[in-house]
């Protein structure tokens, strides 16, 4: 995916796009709660949140007086990406899944997931 992306002039990582998919989906989630969700420790999520705000596709607003407890916001940038980077990531899920069986597909999902989950 990150050569696709490269391909299409979508400028991001796979760790970027997986903070940018969350922001897709709910837009000032703060940076607590969207490290968890990505599963980023602390340190990589201020890293990544720090580049994707210099490409401008991001901005953080402090909460309240706790300057720790930020809420991140996507840009006019940030949301205009979204459109592209998703339909490059359905092309290659479509290309990961050609040749499978759907019910082979949903029992090897099934066991994925059961591993994360031993493994959190």
């Amino acid at each position: 995916m990150q050569r696709a992306f490269q391909e299409n002039g979508v400028e991001i990582t796979i760790e970027q796009w997986r903070i940018l998919f969350y922001l897709w989906k709910e837009d000032g989630i703060n940076q607590q709660e969207l490290a968890k969700r990505s599963k980023k420790e602390k340190s990589t999520m201020t890293r990544q949140l720090d580049t994707l705000e210099k490409k401008g596709l991001l901005i953080r607003r402090c909460l309240d007086e706790d300057k720790r407890n930020k809420q991140i916001f996507l840009t006019k940038q940030g949301k205009a990406l979204e459109n592209k980077a998703l339909s490059i990531a359905n092309t290659i899920t479509e290309l990961s899944e050609n040749g499978i069986a759907p019910d082979e597909l949903a029992q090897f999902k099934q066991v994925l997931h059961k591993i994360i989950e031993n493994l959190e």
